[in-house]
Order: structure tokens, then C-alpha cells, then sequence
């Protein structure tokens, strides 16, 4: 199924999202509050609020903060099952994230 999707992600002090990549999917990161170590493809960009960075689709990214941050995710497309990490442990967790759906 084929769907634009706009998500909010939360990243604790400390908290360390893994490393993935998508093989259709293309995104993109804007900082809406706190700093964002982002990491692509092995080099690391630092983002401050108002940062803003596409992710092309098999681009390897991992992100990271040492203070917190906010992050919206904007995709052009959603692919269920359209996420891989690089660690296959991780997608055995079926718990490994949390959804709030909420309408407007």
C-alpha cells in the first residue's frame, strides 16, 4: 500500500536509533527541537532545530542525541516492511517501537 505519512519521532538524551536503510523509501528529517547526530552511509551530519536532510532510498542511516531531540519524518511513500537494519536481531523485537496514532 502506497501512502504519504508524516511521523513525529522522539529521541531521548542518549537514545541511539540503529542503523537501517530502506529499499524503496526516500525520507526526510527535519529537527523541530534539540540537536541530531544523523548518521549516512557511515559519515555523520550534525542537525540543530531547524535542520532539515532527505534520505535517499538504500542509503544506510542511524541516528543519535546527546540532549534529546524531536524529529518530523516526511515520506513521499510508506511501504509496509520497507525497513531494514543492518543488525537482523533488532527486527525479531516485535516490541521495538511504540505508535500513537492521533487525528486532527
Amino acid at each position: 500500500m502506497l501512502s504519504t505519512a508524516v511521523k513525529l519521532l522522539v529521541t531521548l538524551p542518549g537514545q541511539i536509533h540503529p542503523e537501517q536503510y530502506h529499499e524503496k523509501k526516500e525520507e526526510t528529517f527535519h529537527v523541530l527541537h534539540g540537536e541530531l547526530d544523523l548518521v549516512l552511509d557511515g559519515e555523520i551530519h550534525t542537525l540543530r532545530k531547524g535542520g532539515v536532510v532527505t534520505v535517499m532510498p538504500n542509503v544506510r542511516h542511524a541516528f543519535s542525541s546527546k540532549t534529546g531531540a524531536v524529529i518530523e519524518e516526511i515520506s513521499t511513500t510508506h511501504h509496509v516492511g520497507d525497513s531494514y537494519y543492518v543488525d537482523p536481531e533488532i527486527a525479531k523485537n516485535k516490541n521495538r517501537k511504540t505508535f500513537i496514532k492521533y487525528w486532527m
